[in-house]
């Protein structure tokens, strides 16, 4: 790497290369040493030019617990500062066990080689190889080892992964571009795949490997590079400082680990042979595969599923990053033929490259897709000596100072929350150890899902209610790949959801709870009005464990009434509050869950599944989803109803304006931009100006009354909510431009009926 350096004229003009270790070596053999490992990677040097580089080096032989090592190693600089007339830089390079940085720590501060000699000259930095540390305590260990001899702008940890130029290409394929980042998160990207596959063994690296083992080795370190490096947020280039934050905040946002992700969500296996390698265990339980599931719980990502892998004696040698986007709906031409989503593929073996894969019509007459791609190579293949490049990269970029690309202690403590738990199950063996024969891949469930080599079953559900929310939702967890029984109080809308292929047809409650299994799952979708009676018709074929979600809108003290009532039955109970309309039902809703945090845990991907990306929160406490859905709707009465006034103050002053266009630059930047806006911008363009055709009456339903009620009962008062709903009482004998306007978004988002009454429509 330094040999690297030297040929691009990128070392410094004065430099000495000093090596320290045990071995009994003269400065020539050293220089012998270093000659081999040139030809080896270059079999075309120049050799005058090889020569003044062997030049440079000298050996300093000695024992790390040596003080006299040190002070040779110390006389040897002060040599070579005086040849250079200066003070010198100083840049130490650590290739020892961490078992031994204590020792050379405490020696080369005898003989002061970790401070500077003074001045904006003669700095010293440190150079640290990973493992740090087993865990988060060995690694919290290791910084204040190392703060007691150095300063945090001193200590340069490697990851040599950042340093790849591939991995460095991430971020400028993000962010010196305007082909992805606008929508780079979870509404464009569907999921990230990581994988650091190897088809060699563990080789004579027994003694290290099987006292780390695959996770450690690679997972806490260079998938989780990769990962940050992947999902950071924007930080100005050249602000060191921020870059480290940015990266140590993405990754402190990985989600915890339960009992139930750590036994479901990781896989961890050892290849057959592996116990009969020299120095390694004849009964290690070391993983020499291992593969993870998880997920950033930052709102860019939430919900995204991100797949780590990684192992040795594998089938094939393929390190990637995966990006697999989101499939397009509506899909044109899908129809045709079989189709898969679009990737992204950052690719660092076989080869690296950058390849983007697409679908296009074949050429010829028939309407028949292919998959196509788009590929830049940074290397061809026989060009890159491993390693080389990376190493004479960051040590470049030590000697300049710049610790962008070197890992922060935050970024190590946030990799270590996230990985702990992981090796503390395996090593308690909730996580069994699987087998596979060298020259395969052991296929978890979850990968073999993503790879579309098996289907998709989430699990099953029951849906009472089948109307334009209850239908939609149905819809939509279908094609996620959940097992839908639904019942309808009206057979024809339940045989029109069968007919499509989204639900098995249930033809009564009592037969709805008979085709589920156990423990069964049944979501609510009625009128507020309906919910007792069919409790009461359904609860009796139902048994404990059994959990009921009341998706409509209740009130929240039924809902404290029911769960009562339902626990004591030993039946789980969650009540939901759902926005979005039936659009939002079929695309993705906002979601607000109330209840027990066990019982919403055991539903969380139920509710991710039918939950816009980052919309769906859980509140502990019954009655709580019901009562801020509730909230929520008195809130969108008062902001209708401002909305619908200020746009009848434009219609009055200027008769002859469009108020589409308005509604539309209202929606571009400012600060009332809103759903509410685009949607009222759309009912201009359906109805013109006037809106007609349009009732002036609004309905109302009963939330934004029981807010006021529920205001009133804690002496709160609540005027604009108040004022919103007397005016859609009141506009039943007085119909108005207003209420025009209110009835459009009612449609809008609602699907509510926009006809004018025959009788009761004079405008006033």
């Amino acid at each position: 790497s330094l040999w690297h350096l030297f040929e691009r004229d990128r070392l410094p003009e004065r430099i000495a290369i000093i090596g320290a270790a045990r071995h009994e070596l003269s400065d020539i053999d050293f220089r012998r040493l270093i000659e081999d490992a040139v030809r080896t990677h270059d079999n075309t040097v120049d050799e005058d030019t090889l020569q003044l580089f062997l030049s440079l080096f000298s050996y300093a032989a000695g024992s790390f617990d040596d003080e006299a090592t040190f002070r040779a190693l110390a006389k040897a600089v002060e040599d070579h500062e005086s040849r250079f007339a200066m003070c010198a830089d100083k840049l130490v390079y650590l290739a020892v066990p961490p078992t031994e940085y204590e020792t050379i720590f405490t020696n080369l501060a005898g003989v002061q080689l970790n401070v500077p000699c003074g001045g904006e000259k003669g700095w010293t930095r440190i150079l640290i190889e990973k493992p740090f540390g087993k865990n988060a305590t060995e690694a919290k260990a290791l910084d204040m080892l190392l703060g007691r001899f150095f300063k945090e702008e001193q200590i340069y940890r490697i990851d040599h992964y950042f340093f790849k130029e591939i991995v460095q290409g991430i971020e400028n394929f993000r962010f010196s571009n305007n082909l992805f980042e606008h929508g780079w998160g979870n509404e464009l990207i569907d999921s990230i795949t990581i994988r650091l596959n190897e088809s060699i063994d563990v080789s004579k690296r027994g003694a290290f490997y099987d006292t780390v083992g695959a996770l450690r080795d690679v997972g806490q370190n260079h998938l989780l590079s990769m990962l940050a490096l992947l999902t950071m947020e924007y930080a100005p280039h050249g602000n060191t400082e921020r870059i480290r934050a940015r990266r140590a905040e993405i990754l402190s946002t990985l989600a915890p680990w339960s009992e139930r992700t750590l036994s479901e969500e990781t896989v961890r296996a050892q290849y057959d042979g592996y116990t009969a390698t020299e120095q390694v265990a004849p009964d290690s339980q070391t993983e020499t595969y291992f593969a993870l599931k998880s997920e950033l719980m930052h709102p860019r990502w939430r919900g995204m599923p991100i797949y780590l892998e990684a192992g040795k004696a594998l089938a094939e040698a393929r390190k990637e990053i995966v990006l697999t986007l989101k499939h397009a709906s509506p899909c044109s031409l899908c129809e045709v033929g079989p189709h898969e989503p679009n990737k992204i593929v950052f690719r660092l073996e076989p080869r690296d490259e950058i390849v983007i894969h697409f679908w296009t019509k074949k050429p010829g007459f028939e309407h028949t897709l292919e998959e196509r791609t788009l590929s830049f190579f940074l290397y061809e293949k026989e060009n890159k000596s491993q390693y080389v490049e990376e190493y004479a990269s960051l040590l470049y970029h030590a000697m300049l100072g710049d610790q962008s690309l070197f890992v922060s202690k935050e970024e190590v403590a946030a990799e270590w929350v996230f990985v702990d738990p992981v090796i503390t199950a395996w090593q308690k063996h909730k996580v069994p150890l699987l087998r596979y024969a060298p020259g395969t891949t052991p296929s978890p469930i979850f990968l073999k899902q993503l790879q579309h080599e098996m289907p998709v079953s989430r699990g099953m559900v029951g849906i009472v209610g089948l109307g334009k929310m209850g239908g939609n939702i149905a819809r939509q967890l279908a094609t996620k790949g959940w097992h839908l029984v639904g019942y309808n109080k009206l057979p024809e809308t339940s045989k029109q959801l069968a007919d499509e292929g989204v639900i098995t047809y249930a033809t009564s409650l009592k037969d709805l709870a008979a085709k589920l299994s156990t423990p069964r799952t049944i979501w609510l979708m009625v009128p507020h009005q309906a919910v007792d009676a069919v409790l009461a018709e359904l609860v009796p074929h139902l048994s404990p464990g059994d959990t009921i979600i009341d998706g409509g809108n209740s009130f929240f003290e039924d809902s404290k009434r029911r769960a009562e009532a339902l626990v004591k039955k030993s039946i789980q109970f969650l009540d939901v509050g759902v926005s979005g309309g039936p659009e939002g039902a079929l695309s993705g809703a906002c979601i607000m869950i109330g209840g027990e945090r066990e019982v919403f845990e055991q539903h969380e991907q139920l509710f991710r599944d039918i939950a816009a990306p980052q919309a769906y929160q859980f509140f502990p406490g019954f009655g709580r989803g019901h009562f801020i859905k509730m909230v929520h709707n008195g809130i969108e009465y008062g902001m209708m109803q401002s909305l619908a006034e200020g746009f009848m103050l434009l219609k009055e002053q200027y008769p002859d304006l469009s108020l589409e266009r308005v509604a539309n630059v209202y929606n571009h930047r400012s600060v009332i931009e809103s759903r509410l806006v685009g949607w009222l911008e759309n009912a201009l363009q359906e109805h013109g100006n006037e809106l007609e055709h349009v009732s002036g009456s609004v309905d109302h339903t009963g939330e934004a009354e029981w807010t006021v009620k529920s205001a009133e009962h804690l002496n709160v008062s609540l005027p604009v909510i108040e004022k919103s709903l007397a005016f859609r009482v009141a506009s039943k004998k007085h119909p108005s431009y207003v209420g025009k306007i209110l009835s459009a978004l009612r449609n809008q988002f609602g699907g509510h009926s926009v006809d004018s009454p025959d009788s009761n429509n004079k405008i006033i």
